[in-house]
């Protein structure tokens, strides 16, 4: 059984066709997608002055003609931002409900595409995949993430593959972010205990979560204030463990085969809580990178693992 996992692709273009392929390209048996879909951001590109501006990472981008605007709206799809072609005027009028509007309209444009494309490609490849919703993908979103006919949402489900149980959790947990998803820690209990107690071979459990467990190479985390400006300790950045001690105690109590995680971008790795392998494949979407884990388990339960990035 060889499995392909990432997450945590958030409106990445060029990364998330490269998941698409990726279950082909890497021989897997299952891909399993960990949640976070959806970019947090719309970019105006303004159209004044007989050509077009738009400023994105802190840089002011110009162009004069029309024709280079499909190589500049690109640029920002591949870094997971939405592009707005609209006029300096128009662009003033909008008050904060207009933007809303927009990015939820946006959010839903690209995610149908993505769904639909993910689709027909694994069903295709006769390729089994696993899919849920991130912290950052609000609830109107349901639908779409709903919508294959080949990949599934296992989010609160059990799905079985091969003989192995897939339980999966999307969500987060409480932030100062306050993303669409996220749960208290309380909620996030009762969901994988209830699930946990259907399972019924842990030897052949793979958790999909999304958030890591708490206090492990998979969670450490820049830190935020409550107006979200980055915590500094001296003269870096303070990070802390940023993940679920829920998801921990459950790992630790029933000891799965495998678990999945992400969230945490800049955690990438691997770590064992008891017998439990936990993996975070990490994420550089924004520069078009696919970053993932490959997970063979032979016929005698035996695991072995690679992070792959491509």
């Amino acid at each position: 059984m060889r499995i392909f996992y990432a997450a945590d692709l958030h409106g990445g273009e060029t990364a998330f066709r490269k998941f698409t392929n990726a279950g082909k390209f890497y021989n897997a048996d299952l891909v399993i997608f960990g949640g976070d879909f959806t970019g947090k951001m719309v970019v105006p590109i303004v159209e004044k002055g007989g050509g077009y501006t738009c400023t994105y990472y802190g840089s002011t981008v110009k162009v004069k003609k029309v024709k280079e605007l499909p190589d500049l709206e690109r640029n920002l799809r591949d870094a997971g931002f939405y592009p707005l072609v609209i006029s300096e005027v128009d662009l003033n009028k909008l008050n904060e409900s207009d933007a809303e509007q927009i990015i939820k309209e946006k959010q839903m444009e690209v995610l149908k595409e993505w769904i639909k494309l993910a689709d027909e490609r694994y069903a295709k490849d006769e390729i089994p995949c696993v899919i849920i919703p991130g912290s950052v993908d609000d609830y109107y979103l349901d639908e779409i993430i709903n919508s294959g006919n080949h990949i599934q949402n296992g989010d609160g489900k059990i799905i079985e593959v091969n003989g192995y149980e897939v339980v999966s959790i999307g969500g987060g947990k409480q932030s100062v972010f306050r993303y669409p998803r996220e749960v208290s820690e309380e909620q996030l209990a009762v969901k994988i205990n209830a699930l946990c107690a259907k399972v019924k071979d842990m030897r052949k459990c793979i958790l999909n979560i999304h958030i890591p467990p708490y206090d492990t190479d998979l969670d450490r985390g820049t830190l935020y204030d409550k107006d979200l400006k980055p915590v500094l300790d001296g003269d870096s950045l303070a990070t802390a463990p940023t993940g679920s001690k829920a998801i921990r105690e459950a790992i630790e109590r029933y000891q799965p085969l495998l678990s999945l995680h992400g969230n945490v971008h800049e955690s990438r790795g691997v770590t064992r809580i008891g017998n439990t392998i936990c993996i975070n494949a990490g994420t550089d979407y924004d520069q078009g990178m696919l970053r993932g884990a490959l997970i063979d388990i032979s016929s005698d339960g035996a695991l072995s693992y690679t992070l792959t990035a491509g």
